[in-house]
């Protein structure tokens, strides 16, 4: 760092929740305007330097001023606390040019009623016909005539089409056997990989994709929004780069793009906390009161829906810390993931979150929540499971497991 740059103090706007761990006391850092995203925890005897910082004071007056508190330890405590600096700056919490580019682009992006793609040209194709092309092959990587056409739901994968045919051979499945559908409405519960304000959280913003705008049923949304016994989240912030409804977007545009449809993203946020107090998820009144309200008012406005989950299953190797090599690993977890891809497929979504809270989602199975309420707002009568892979990332000795499964009246 520069000795002669001014240091940035923190923003005015943040707030701070203090406890104690272990007997020492610690502070979370909190943007209630979201522009830093995540909470930060940092010991308080660190956070109390950024009182020595006034945004006017250089980087070279505070190491003396520090050095003059502390004493000998100065050195130690002076290179630790500029690293925090930085990383602070980077992520928006100090009062900086950075933050007020951070602000300006979060800002255009609130404003706007348009979700732009964020997985052109590393997930997919950039360009329309491209993409088309693109997606054709992944379609036609599975035979459709070979599966019933009836599904009125469906679990596919959000993994990285770029992994090739295990995973195409998922989607191609999934969406085949909603071919016959004459539904106008596309609900996506989406993993929430970016935030989780709630159960369940929505965006109003219509969805952008090379291939054109898919429009969000608003109308749907108010209705939740006014008949919900507490306040709706809308997260818009959560959705900006999230890629587990995107994908959805794209193979739906492609798969349907004769009819005229509507889209009602949904992100499902962590349910970890029902495995942390061994409860179901089923038994918690503000989620029940969600997956009741949105079946009541699908069918009070007359929609004809198809659910969609999209959702992978388990995470292991060394990229999730763990400390084992994934391969060794497969044989039991093609078990393990039977047995879960067997509740599903027989419609007990109790079972399925049991089997994963018994072993405290040993596996890290990122598609719970999505899959979970699928079953739940649902209600199907049988399931058919119509594919099963797992990619095996050999260069950080990790792997992901995923499947697509049908489900019918």
């Amino acid at each position: 760092m520069n000795i002669n740059k001014i240091l940035p103090k923190l923003r005015d706007d943040l707030s701070f929740r203090e406890y104690t761990e272990n007997g020492e006391r610690f502070a979370i850092i909190i943007d209630i305007k979201g522009y830093a995203g995540q909470p930060v925890s940092l010991p308080v005897s660190i956070l109390t330097l950024f009182n020595l910082i006034d945004g006017k004071k250089t980087a070279e007056e505070f190491i003396a001023e520090v050095k003059q508190i502390i004493g000998e330890e100065a050195d130690y405590v002076i290179e630790h606390f500029i690293n925090l600096i930085e990383f602070l700056d980077y992520y928006g919490y100090l009062d900086s040019d950075n933050f007020s580019e951070i602000k300006t682009d979060i800002d255009s992006y609130l404003s706007s009623p348009v979700r732009k793609p964020v997985c052109t040209e590393n997930s997919y194709p950039a360009d329309k016909d491209a993409l088309a092309k693109y997606l054709d092959s992944i379609f036609s990587s599975v035979e459709a005539d070979n599966i019933p056409g009836t599904a009125n739901s469906i679990i596919v994968p959000h993994i990285d089409f770029r992994i090739g045919s295990k995973a195409h051979r998922c989607y191609a499945a999934g969406y085949h056997s909603i071919r016959n559908t004459n539904a106008d409405l596309f609900v996506i519960l989406g993993t929430s990989h970016q935030g989780n304000s709630d159960y369940f959280m929505l965006t109003k913003k219509d969805f952008e994709t090379p291939l054109g705008c898919a429009e969000t049923d608003r109308d749907i949304i108010d209705m939740l929004a006014s008949g919900l016994s507490y306040d709706l989240t809308i997260d818009d912030m959560a959705h900006r780069h999230e890629h587990s409804i995107e994908f959805q977007v794209v193979l739906l545009q492609h798969y349907f793009r004769n009819r005229s449809f509507r889209i009602l993203p949904v992100l499902v946020g962590s349910f970890h906390n029902f495995i942390h107090d061994k409860t179901m998820p089923g038994s918690d009144g503000r989620l029940s009161e969600f997956i009741s309200k949105l079946k009541g008012i699908i069918a009070e406005m007359g929609r004809k829906a198809v659910f969609i989950a999209s959702a992978d299953m388990a995470h292991i190797g060394r990229k999730f810390n763990d400390k084992f090599d994934a391969e060794i690993k497969f044989e039991s977890l093609r078990t393990e993931d039977s047995e879960l891809l067997n509740s599903l497929q027989y419609c007990r979504p109790e079972e399925f979150f049991s089997a994963v809270s018994n072993v405290k989602d040993k596996n890290k199975i990122c598609g719970l929540s999505p899959a979970y309420s699928l079953l739940k707002i649902t209600n199907p009568a049988k399931g058919e499971i119509l594919g099963y892979d797992i990619w095996n990332e050999k260069e950080t000795k990790s792997a992901v497991s995923f499947a697509s499964l049908a489900f019918y009246d």
